[in-house]
């Protein structure tokens, strides 16, 4: 005689499977509805235009954004070979001024002038934003020398020194 196992199903799975049935036949009801389906299928077919082309803005941004981060590594790198060369006088005030700009609240109170890759800053500062000045100054691409003639202003606010 044949033995004939009997097969247990387990009560949680049975339960999942009509779950899921039940959910896929709502989504089918829903979706091919006589009387909306038409315009509920053009309404998810258009979330999924969207989201296409939002993924791939997002894409093109990333491809972009690596580009110019690839591109800005490649310019430093040819700075530092080329290091040895002179930086001329106008552009050299340049870098230091724009690097000032990143560093304090308030870069136009120092004037700034370049003697062939020797700076010289002037102007009053706040005793907090002294050492900064110079050593913001002294890693500027090009600059070989910092003459601090700044002066220490204690009644200044942070980041308020005027001319």
């Amino acid at each position: 005689m044949g033995s004939y196992r009997r097969h247990r199903s387990n009560p949680a799975s049975t339960l999942l499977a009509c779950a899921l049935s039940a959910a896929a036949g709502a989504a089918l009801m829903y979706f091919l509805d006589p009387a909306w389906g038409r315009s509920r299928r053009a309404w998810l077919q258009e979330k999924g235009a969207s989201l296409g082309r939002t993924a791939r803005e997002r894409e093109d941004a990333l491809a972009r954004n690596t580009l110019n981060h690839v591109r800005g590594a490649v310019h430093t790198l040819r700075g530092m070979a080329e290091e040895g060369d002179r930086v001329d006088d106008v552009v050299l005030v340049e870098r230091v001024r724009a690097a000032l700009g990143h560093t304090i609240a308030n870069p136009h109170g120092i004037d700034v002038k370049a003697f062939d890759g020797r700076v010289v800053l002037r102007g009053p500062v706040t005793p907090e934003e002294l050492a900064e000045i110079v050593a913001c100054t002294r890693r500027v691409r090009g600059v070989r020398e910092v003459d601090n003639r700044l002066s220490p202003n204690t009644g200044l606010g942070a980041g308020t020194a005027t001319p």
